[in-house]
């Protein structure tokens, strides 16, 4: 009788370097940890500047305000929309709250009247887009202009000025020279993030980006989800208008000019996609961190602030393509 054996397994494999390497370029948050580590380097290299405490301060204050727009855009782009307004509601919501302070109005009424404006115009993009089935890129390029137009007819184009110190502290104050809106912003990321992941009308958020009408006759409130998203995104346009005016000490209609296309960008860079369904809060900060780094690099070494654009732009069509690389290869598995 002939013994029969089972055939021995082989061992485990160490997964080559080659493929650890492809898997972290695959994952969009750990390529963005690199590429700012890569930065960061290179700058603490190039020029010793870069890495004193009151360059690193500014360069996490400066980019506060497109964290806050671009965590807003990287919700609606969740949600397959898309909104080009957010720099004209920062504008516009600075403006009307500095207006209101010239104006002896207190400060918490100031603010809440001036995020008010911004949540209105939020709700009326939702609106159209939620319920009247208008596209997003219409509703908010019309946004857009309404919102500066407004700002500009407030203030006939001059500064406003004169705003009570207690409102600049709210822009100027520091804890641990660490100025108070970082800490803000902190905060939003750590609780957005946390609600993406666990709370259930975002988490539906990525259902209704992938198939609207799936997730419709599926039970989903997909119209009020989407309303909210365009609200939110505005209210984080706005808050950045709040602390851009306490922190300048002024209001100024063209406040936020361009902001929409840095917010996109950031968004989609972090792994947001312009057709809906993905998108990550921690991808999207490192990303605002990438290109603040890359600003400041050509501020440090004195280079033409042209090519900034050039850059962020050349970043973000990298980001197009691999996006759409990606969707094909799924579509095709």
């Amino acid at each position: 009788m002939v013994e029969q054996t089972q055939p021995l397994s082989e061992p485990t494999r160490p997964q080559p370097l080659r493929n650890i390497i492809g898997n972290i370029l695959r994952e969009r948050t750990a390529l963005l940890a690199l590429l700012v580590l890569a930065v960061s380097v290179a700058l603490s290299i190039l020029t010793p500047a870069f890495l004193s405490s009151r360059n690193l301060t500014f360069v996490v204050t400066g980019m506060t305000y497109d964290l806050l727009m671009a965590l807003g855009m990287t919700v609606v782009l969740l949600l397959w929309g898309i909104d080009l307004s957010v720099g004209s509601v920062l504008g516009l919501t600075a403006v009307v709250t500095t207006l209101l302070l010239q104006d002896g109005v207190s400060i918490p009424l100031a603010i809440a009247i001036g995020l008010s404006v911004s949540a209105l115009c939020g709700a009326t993009n939702g609106f159209f887009v939620a319920y009247l089935k208008i596209a997003p890129f219409i509703v908010t390029l019309g946004m857009m202009s309404v919102a500066r137009g407004i700002a500009t007819v407030l203030t006939s184009g001059y500064f406003v000025s004169g705003l009570p110190e207690e409102y600049r502290a709210i822009g100027q104050g520091t804890l641990f020279d660490v100025p108070y809106m970082v800490y803000f912003a902190l905060i939003v990321v750590i609780i957005l993030h946390y609600l993406l992941r666990n709370w259930r009308p975002l988490k539906e958020a990525f259902y209704i980006g992938t198939n609207p009408e799936a997730a419709r006759l599926s039970g989903m409130r997909v119209a009020m989800i989407t309303l909210a998203g365009y609200v939110f995104c505005s209210m984080m346009a706005g808050t950045a208008a709040i602390f851009m005016t306490s922190r300048l000490s002024m209001g100024f209609f063209q406040f936020g000019l361009g902001a929409e296309l840095e917010a996109i960008a950031a968004a989609v860079i972090g792994g947001a996609s312009l057709r809906g369904g993905s998108g990550s809060v921690l991808g999207t900060t490192l990303a605002v961190l990438l290109l603040a780094l890359i600003n400041n690099g050509f501020v440090l070494l004195q280079g033409s602030p042209n090519w900034q654009n050039v850059i962020t732009g050349a970043i973000l069509i990298v980001a197009i393509v691999t996006d759409a690389y990606r969707r094909r290869k799924e579509s095709r598995e």
